[in-house]
């Protein structure tokens, strides 16, 4: 008999087999074809580049947010062989499946967290992301070490085939820098108009470029004439260059022959080392030039050339010029006492957000003193009462579920929404819904470009499905000549950044919610692409629950007139008439060059104009940051508080100029999610920054229930911060 049922298993399993085979075959056998990031390396919470190689047409690709939550992520038109998609995994080792109209077409799963210069990985946060278009200079062997089977300590991402460069500028989102040379020359002439606008892009609205411009750059800028333009530079001239500078600046024993470089401009960005030629004049051989809200470090010098390959300081010279990002990381200290389950200030920004009026709060002790209730009412109660008193212990099975009845009821009553008499929901709309927002806008002035970020968290008293778009105001309408990107996607992922745990990510029992994308323009990969923009359909919400979005915006902006300041010789101080171009009113703002802040009046109209800077209240910045104070004899400095979670403006703050500051040995917190919001970096000598916040928002988000709109209020703060040039006397 046994071996009659193992036998019918048998042919069961075989059946079984066989009536799936085709699909799980195909599967597994297209599943190799997906090719996850730059070369199978990405972040997760960020958009990310999928390529699909096979021969069906894939139009949705299915994966799971933060919360477990099926995502169904609606691509702009078919996506074929070689095409570019984008969706934003929720965690590491999420499922991926690419579907079309007939079904599932392949499937897999997103890439777990490993050693990138070892194959396809997920890149950790703490980890440094560089793509290399040429010779990674040894980048790729920083922390590497045989003996102990040790890897890189940062990922390193080198393509040399055009088809694994993202075709749009999100492709890029997670990455530390890029670095081109003379060996990416070949790579970059082959590279599509899209592919070179998204690096472009990416550069100007927050990347940092490293680029070598040595005896090769004509041919470099021959082969990528938009390199030049980013650099500012009108005409490129070479010259032969005394290394003397460079030595010096590394401290080296080694010295170095002479080299040919190109002319960097002088009077544009920050000069790191100011060399000499063999005729003796004087020139920059290294600096950092700012463009947009990116910057780009430029040395002089071809650095995969023989004789820096041979030079033991190589390495050392390009940590020196890049800051922190090819340094080694500094493991945390540990901080006591703090009381907090995130590490970053984006686990301080969300858990700031998640805070609503509406919501009760039960502290832990008024739990526990219901459930001893409880437990003393069925119990002990429930005995003396029914059993001695009264001595019916039948009357037990009415009992029991009347207190359990009773109670339920009393909580609930409880829990009701903390709402004023008269703010219900209107008929047909959905029950109680509100959302927090912060909305940080930059616009540089000198480059023409402009980017938004909006973290939200909307709380639902009932469970909901809700469709978000983004709405733009009438002063976004009047700021914005054209609308280039318009991005919803989740905020945040598990982990302690965001004050999260890892968990099974499939949550099966919330319904899956689409985002839809969509852009024209897309025909042709050789021409620009037209505004990429999406929408939220359907996201699930449970009763009494919270989910986070983020918006990414990109435009140009229309700026009818704004000043150009000057600077003072000899010292840190701007001269001149100031204006507000804008045409909103500023409320609290103040005009930041170098570490000096002028303050300006509370409020700001649009097109005032203030005669005299000088006239204005001067403080140092990072004291104003800080909330330092100078006494008789000493300074007091108020200390962050990484727990707080009631001021939205003082962590926005943070997040607009957290290097300023000090970083984390100000805030014991780490800024890694949100660095990009950090713009610390463009205080230098050719510009400044007017900031302030606005009494109305500049762009929302849009909620309804699939039918009717949904009004949802709560707390809102909307920060812009206007980039602005400076010149000197010598400039003219």
């Amino acid at each position: 008999m046994s071996k009659l049922l193992h036998l019918i298993g048998a042919i069961l399993c075989t059946v079984c087999l066989l009536l799936a085979g085709g699909r799980t075959a195909r599967a597994d056998d297209v599943s190799s074809e997906i090719r996850i990031g730059i070369q199978g390396h990405y972040r997760v919470g960020v958009w990310t580049g999928i390529r699909f190689s096979g021969s069906q047409n894939v139009t949705t690709l299915e994966t799971r947010d933060a919360d477990g939550d099926e995502v169904l992520y609606e691509q702009v038109g078919d996506v074929n062989a070689g095409t570019w998609a984008y969706v934003v995994p929720g965690s590491e080792a999420a499922p991926l499946i690419l579907k079309n109209e007939n079904g599932m077409v392949a499937s897999g799963r997103f890439p777990t967290t490993g050693s990138p210069s070892r194959g396809p990985a997920m890149i950790p946060l703490d980890m440094k992301w560089i793509v290399v278009i040429g010779n990674p200079l040894g980048v790729d062997e920083i922390g590497a070490n045989k003996l102990l089977n040790r890897d890189a300590s940062i990922a390193v991402s080198k393509p040399t085939d055009p088809s694994e460069l993202p075709d749009s500028m999100i492709g890029y989102d997670g990455v530390d820098m890029i670095m081109i040379n003379a060996a990416g020359i070949d790579l970059l002439r082959a590279l599509s108009t899209r592919q070179r606008l998204a690096i472009e892009q990416w550069v100007s609205g927050g990347g940092h470029l490293f680029i070598s411009l040595g005896e090769s750059c004509q041919d470099l800028f021959e082969a990528a004439p938009w390199l030049q333009k980013l650099l500012g530079i009108t005409e490129s001239k070479t010259t032969t260059i005394d290394p003397s500078a460079i030595e010096t600046y590394t401290s080296t024993q080694n010295p170095l022959s002479n080299f040919t470089g190109l002319r960097l401009p002088r009077n544009l960005g920050t000069v790191l080392i100011t060399g000499k030629t063999t005729r003796r004049v004087s020139l920059p051989v290294a600096a950092v030039y700012n463009t947009g809200f990116g910057r780009i470090t430029a040395i002089a010098a071809d650095l995969d050339n023989e004789m820096f390959t041979a030079w033991p300081e190589r390495l050392d010279l390009m940590t020196q010029l890049t800051g922190d990002i090819l340094l080694p990381e500094k493991k945390d200290i540990t901080i006591t006492n703090r009381g907090t389950a995130y590490d970053d200030l984006a686990g301080q920004l969300r858990s700031t957000l998640d805070q609503f009026e509406v919501k009760r709060k039960f502290e832990f002790s008024v739990v526990s003193i219901i459930l001893m209730a409880l437990i003393a009412v069925i119990g002990p109660l429930d005995y003396l009462l029914v059993n001695r008193f009264l001595g019916r212990p039948l009357l037990g099975w009415l009992s029991f579920p009347f207190v359990a009845i009773a109670l339920t009821l009393v909580l609930m009553y409880e829990a009701r929404p903390n709402i004023a008499e008269g703010d219900t929901p209107r008929e047909n709309e959905t029950g109680i819904v509100r959302f927090n927002r912060v909305e940080i806008i930059d616009i540089d002035a000198i480059s023409g470009v402009g980017r938004g970020f909006q973290a939200n968290c909307i709380y639902s008293h009932d469970a909901a499905l809700l469709n978000i778009d983004i709405e733009e105001s009438a002063n976004f309408d009047k700021l914005t000549d054209s609308i280039q990107q318009a991005l919803l996607s989740p905020l945040g992922y598990p982990g302690q950044t965001y004050g999260g745990i890892q968990i099974a990510i499939e949550d099966t029992r919330m319904p899956p919610y689409g985002i839809r994308l969509q852009q024209s323009g897309v025909e042709n990969a050789n021409v620009p692409a037209g505004p990429l923009q999406n929408s939220i359909l359907g996201a699930p919400l449970a009763a009494r629950s919270s989910k986070s979005f983020q918006t990414l915006l990109r435009f140009k902006p229309k700026l009818s007139n704004y000043p150009s300041l000057q600077r003072r010789d000899g010292s840190e101080l701007l001269k001149g008439e100031l204006v507000n171009p804008l045409p909103v009113d500023l409320l609290d703002g103040m005009l930041i060059y170098r570490n000096w802040a002028y303050l300006l009046r509370t409020r700001f109209p649009a097109g005032g104009r203030i005669e005299r800077i000088d006239s204005l209240r001067q403080k140092n910045f990072r004291w104003r940051l800080s909330r330092q104070t100078a006494l008789e004899s000493s300074r007091d400095t108020e200390e962050w508080d990484p727990s707080t979670v009631e001021l939205p403006d003082r962590v926005a703050e943070m997040l607009m100029f957290h290097n300023a500051v000090g970083g984390s040995r100000y805030t014991r917190l780490r800024d890694d999610a949100l660095s990009s919001l950090d713009l610390s970096h463009t205080l230098s000598d050719d510009r400044c920054i007017l900031i302030g916040r606005l009494a109305d928002e500049l762009t929302s988000l849009e909620l309804s229930d699939g039918e009717t709109e949904i009004d949802a209020d709560g707390e809102s703060l909307t920060m812009i911060r206007l980039i602005l040039p400076v010149t000197s006397d010598k400039d003219f």
